[in-house]
């Protein structure tokens, strides 16, 4: 079977699904702080109102070495069903 038959019989059999729903459990980026102080800062603001956090180091050097990282490399995700209370938490930033 050449490439091209086993690339069709994919979109082919995926055309009649219907499109799957996000799931409530996928990690979803709420905001980008300035720096890592202000990022443990806002995580322990939603652990205190029952929100799981994470916090992401983008910069490989730094989270690599276990260092603080520059102010544009950090991120906290929260679960997708989590979402909107985090962003009521956390003031809509």
């Amino acid at each position: 079977m050449s490439l091209i038959d086993r690339v069709a019989r994919v979109f082919l059999r995926d055309a009649g699904r219907p499109e799957r729903l996000p799931s409530p459990d996928e990690l979803v980026l709420l905001t980008r702080p300035e720096g890592e102080p202000e990022a443990q800062f806002l995580k322990e603001m939603l652990d205190e109102n029952g929100v799981r956090a994470l916090v992401k180091n983008r910069d490989p050097v730094s989270a690599q070495s276990g260092g603080m990282g520059p102010a544009w490399a950090y991120e906290i995700w929260v679960l997708r069903k989590d979402l909107r209370r985090a962003q009521e938490i956390i003031g809509g930033r």
